[in-house]
């Protein structure tokens, strides 16, 4: 094996290709688990590069396997990618973004530069020699048509309208529109986006390293690819840190198991703090991994990421000097860890305690390395660090319950703690930080100021916007805030629930509301204030389940009677509750949390401060709208359904011999009461039943399907229920497309399925045997109806999983003869008339397609429409087949048109 470190860029600067082997796996990376991390790591590299110039620590991107391709004549240096085909094509839809985007923005130098890494050019012995990257089969068009993308090729826009209608896009595609966006962002985000996008160049050819390992011809790939992806446990960041430490102090001549006994055995401890595992985001690693992060970020003063741990404490260890003893480096970072040991254990009553515990709820992990160094080298008494406590939860909480994002926070406070370390000795760290958190511009950093907070908690529908926990938050520190030296003091220690007052099923358990002055929608305006600050209380969930979605009045007497909140005793008093009530408490507990959490200094509003409710959808109410919905245009083989409770909708298929298989819509409450919904197809049949099979088989066969039309990220499926998840907050439209797309996706399978399990009769076996033979050449989603199956009668309708069945294709078998008919039962309606004024076209399409066949189409009784087309001999099944298809392939796309332009 040859072993080379090289830049991305370097990768791809000369004239070669990475073939991707066809037993490979397809490209399958995701946003939320490869590419947003990737290009954060990217990100990062590109800011320290414009603020450093020239002097930024390389990041190491991972390693990618090759065995050399034997060529011939002209043929292009070929390799094959044993290991890091997911890199490599990410690498490529990530600098063709980049190109595209330099291009866009006029950068055309940049433009130029990474048209040399994206494409082979000069003479080449084959047009495909021009990819640098050539994926498997199944990703070729896609990374075709990203690659060779003109500027008036819409991919963005494609993958965005396929995402909002639950369609299948191809994650080459679905990769390289996420990058052009953020880039596009970051960009012009920047006062100079040319001097940002060559930062991000340098970075991409000198400091994001990729290790390329080159197979020689004695090297075994299959061994050296199950090697690389062994089942081993790999060494933790803090395995790596532990050895270095103790080898440089052998080395030393230092004591090792004295040094290791006093400092270090107690983070190596099991059942310990350190060994402790803990969650940020998405990712979960022990105490000790990111304790060293925050360490190391305050000693290198760079945002240390969590792939770099080992690489960084290398660097901070090797700082100290030739004479710097690993007794001394010991010492320091058990004087940090410390520190950080009282930071997690700080007592919720104290200054520290409630800041951290806060922080933890609002999920910023990036201030911790700030926190170290005010607790440790600041050289801050109790009420001077309480001040500058009360600053950053002032800034950070704001921001929170705003929705300002915390996605820049990482590179914000390092730049805090840089400055603050560098400021003379007597300077007044309090007021320079105040200042410079104050001065922040734009939505990524400003402070919001009491105008746009205020304004804020009155029209945001703030259970929403900062889920359960954060509600809690906010509600808890107010009835702090409210509690006088003539209460009792409550420390809330166990985490309460969150009250509606006005219950999210108020639909079907209080009156309906009344509208009054210019409200013309009063439904929609409860729903609007359901999710306010003024609707909301803290209960403990004991109680919150009582409650439940009762009558106002005993909802008041349980809280005015069971809780010892000072947030609650409004409830002794307050005797009805209605839309005014709510919004008269939204301003008062805003005037409260203007109080708690103060705005920067030199306040200046931002221009056009929203005055206006935000409007709001709750889930319950947009699932009772879908059933409306669905009893008025659902499918005409289905019949809507529902539990006794609500919140849900059930489509059951009366075809199907039972409702042991049935679709749902329904609301799922999580026990902070975060709603979601779920659309689902369930198979409840009993292992005995005849359809169990059958059913099984046809689940298991539609579960890949359906998690790459909807994505891993939206999905879960398991041998009895294949589930799409959508957010609380979706409305109606949203709901029903994806409904549409689940049952197009697996109604064929279904239809299927049943059919296998239906009793024939004799008089219809032979047809029945016929349609068994023709199902698997159909086009997806066409299927022969399963309501058909057993009949005795000499034709079988033929449906489209996205149609209404009252217009489908029929087979007609008699005596030795074969008629195909496309028929049009379609009840009188927008669709209806689409789809005659086509009638014509569709006449003449398959006339075209079958010119020597006998063929009539026109209008019959009841204003229907009917296309016949008349084989006078016997065909054989694969002439059958390839006529039918033939048939729908001619008339399909005419009647899709149709179906478009009655579409919403």
């Amino acid at each position: 094996m040859r072993p080379d470190k090289r830049g991305v860029l370097e990768l791809f600067e000369r004239p070669q290709r990475y073939v991707i082997p066809l037993y490979q796996r397809r490209y399958v990376w995701t946003k939320e688990k490869q590419w947003e991390p990737l290009w954060n790591d990217i990100r990062r590299r590109a800011e320290a590069e414009v603020e450093n110039r020239g002097h930024v620590k390389p990041h190491f991107l991972g390693a990618v396997v090759l065995a050399n391709i034997r060529t011939y004549g002209r043929q292009l240096q070929a390799y094959d990618v044993i290991d890091g085909q997911q890199r490599l094509t990410t690498f490529q839809l990530f600098l063709a973004a980049f190109r595209d985007i330099a291009g866009e923005l006029e950068i055309h130098t940049l433009e130029r530069e990474l048209g040399r890494v994206t494409r082979n050019d000069g003479a080449l012995n084959d047009e495909l020699e021009q990819y640098k990257v050539w994926p498997t089969r199944f990703d070729q068009p896609g990374f075709q048509r990203v690659l060779d993308r003109t500027g008036a090729d819409p991919i963005e826009q494609d993958v965005t309208a396929a995402h909002e209608a639950f369609r299948f896009v191809a994650n080459t595609t679905a990769a390289y529109a996420y990058f052009c966006q953020e880039l596009r962002t970051w960009l012009t985000q920047s006062p100079d986006p040319r001097l940002q996008g060559e930062a991000l160049f340098t970075a991409l050819r000198r400091y994001l390293q990729v290790v390329t390992i080159e197979l020689e011809d004695d090297d075994d790939p299959q061994v050296i690819f199950e090697t690389l992806n062994a089942r081993g446990e790999p060494l933790q960041p803090a395995d790596l840190v532990r050895n270095h430490i103790f080898s440089d102090a052998a080395q030393r001549d230092e004591k090792v198991d004295a040094l290791f006994e006093h400092y270090w055995a107690q983070f190596d401890a099991d059942g310990s703090l350190w060994r402790t595992d803990e969650a940020r985001g998405r990712v979960m690693r022990p105490q000790l991994a990111w304790f060293l992060m925050a360490f190391l970020t305050v000693k290198l003063e760079e945002d240390i990421s969590d792939g770099v741990i080992f690489d960084a404490f290398k660097r901070w260890w090797g700082s100290r000097g030739p004479e710097a003893t690993a007794e001394a480096g010991l010492k320091e970072l058990l004087r940090y860890a410390r520190a950080y040991q009282n930071l997690l254990e700080s007592k919720p009553e104290t200054r520290l305690g409630v800041f951290f515990r806060r922080l933890k709820v609002m999920d910023i992990s990036t201030l911790t390395p700030l926190l170290l160094y005010l607790l440790t080298d600041a050289g801050l008494s109790g009420a001077s660090l309480n001040v500058v406590l009360d600053d950053l939860e002032a800034y950070v909480v704001r921001r929170f319950g705003l929705g300002l994002g915390s996605k820049n926070y990482n590179l914000l406070f390092v730049r805090l703690l840089r400055e603050v370390r560098d400021l003379p000795s007597g300077a007044d760290v309090r007021q320079f930080m105040l200042n410079f958190l104050s001065r922040g511009k734009g939505d990524s950093v400003r402070w919001p100021t009491d105008e746009e907070w205020r304004s804020g908690l009155l029209t945001t529908p703030i259970y929403k916007k900062v889920r359960p926990r954060g509600v809690s938050m906010l509600l808890e520190a107010i009835d702090l805030h409210r509690t006088t030296g003539k209460q009792e003091a409550l420390l809330i220690a166990a985490p309460l629930s969150v009250e509606h007052v006005l219950p999210q099923k108020w639909i079907t358990h209080w009156p309906a509301p009344v509208a009054s002055g210019e409200i013309l929608d009063a439904a929609a305006w409860r729903n609007t204030l359901l999710h306010t600050l003024g609707n909301l209380t803290l209960t403990t969930q004991k109680l919150n389940t009582a409650l439940s979605n009762g009558a106002y009045e005993n909802k008041r007497v349980a809280l005015a009677g069971e809780s010892r909140l000072r947030l609650n005793t409004l409830f002794q008093t307050q005797m009805k509750w209605d839309e005014t009530v709510i919004q008269r408490r939204s301003e008062e507990l805003a005037d409260d949390l203007l109080l708690i959490w103060h705005g920067p200094e030199g306040q200046v509003a931002p221009q056009g401060v929203n005055t206006a409710l935000e409007i709001s959808t709750d889930a319950y109410t947009t699932i009772e709208a879908l059933r409306e919905d669905l009893k008025l245009n659902t499918m005409p083989s289905f019949a809507v359904g529902g539990s006794a409770a609500g919140g849900d909708v059930q489509l059951f298929n009366n075809d199907w011999g039972s409702r042991g298989a049935r679709y749902h819509a329904e609301v799922v409450e999580d026990d902070t009461e975060l709603q979601r919904i779920r659309v689902s197809l369930r198979d409840t049949f009993t292992e005995q039943s005849p359809q169990k099979p059958w059913v099984k088989l046809a689940m298991a066969r539609m579960a890949f399907p359906v998690q790459q039309t909807f994505g891993l990220e939206r999905t879960e499926v398991n041998p009895s229920e294949l589930t799409v998840w959508l957010p609380g907050d979706s409305d109606v439209t949203t709901v029903r497309r994806a409904l549409s797309r689940l049952i197009a996706l697996t109604l064929p399978a279904m239809e299927h399925a049943a059919a296998q399990s239906k009793q024939r009769r004799p008089g219809g076996q032979a047809l029945d045997d016929l349609i068994n033979v023709l199902s698997p050449c159909l086009p997806e989603p066409y299927y022969f109806m399963v309501a058909d199956i057993g009949m005795d009668r000499n034709w079988r309708r033929l449906a489209h999983a996205e149609w209404p069945n009252t217009l489908h294709y029929e087979l007609q078998i008699d005596s030795g003869s074969c008629t195909l008919i496309l028929d049009d039962e379609l009840q009188i309606g927008p669709l209806k008339t689409q789809v005659g004024q086509h009638w014509g076209e569709l006449t003449a399409a398959a006339q075209a397609a079958f010119p020597t066949l006998s063929l009539t189409g026109g209008t019959r009784g009841r204003s229907n429409h009917r296309v016949t087309l008349n084989f006078p001999e016997a065909s054989t099944d694969q002439e059958l087949c390839e006529q039918v298809t033939a048939f729908i392939k001619a008339t399909a796309p005419i009647l899709e048109t149709a179906f478009n332009s009655v579409s919403p």
